[in-house]
């Protein structure tokens, strides 16, 4: 979100010199910086201990393609419990080892991605009423379910990520 008015007073901002960070909107009533803010989301690979992925259908994103666990952090929530917190609700699945892979934003949004692969062990879906269907993919085919390859994809990053730790 980029501030234009006080969220706090309602006044207008005018642009002020913050060190490093250059020209900030800013409250002359409040006397306050105004800075940019985002969202703050986490995206999961859940990997049971056959190398297969769950690939998510949701309708709301996307008839075609499917999707890994997402969610977005809410206050007082780190990443990592966030990521155990949307398996656990979307797909009804316990994460066993989390490994982070890393932070991407994702500029269509204006979000933050903190990204995971979570180990779980095979088991039937508990999905919730967000989640379509969800089915479990060898991990050489889940590309083919994928939103097609492309910069700030994601879900290319962490699949990626995964074959280099653990090869096809």
């Amino acid at each position: 979100m980029r501030y234009l008015y006080c969220p706090q007073c309602g006044a207008k901002l005018v642009g002020r010199l913050a060190g490093d960070d250059g020209t900030v909107p800013y409250c002359e009533d409040c006397r306050k910086y105004w800075f940019d803010s985002f969202a703050s989301c986490v995206i999961v690979m859940v990997v049971n201990e056959q190398r297969e992925i769950a690939m998510l259908r949701q309708s709301y994103l996307s008839d075609k393609y499917s999707t890994f666990v997402a969610g977005y952090m809410v206050p007082g929530e780190s990443a990592e419990q966030t990521a155990s917190r949307e398996v656990e609700e979307e797909l009804g699945l316990h994460i066993d080892r989390l490994e982070y892979a890393g932070t991407h934003w994702f500029d269509a949004r204006e979000q933050l991605m903190h990204a995971f692969i979570g180990h779980v062990r095979k088991a039937g879906f508990r999905l919730s009423r967000e989640v379509d269907s969800a089915e479990w993919v060898p991990v050489a085919e889940a590309p083919s379910y994928m939103f097609p390859d492309r910069p700030g994809n994601t879900q290319h990053i962490i699949y990626r990520q995964y074959i280099a730790r653990y090869g096809r």
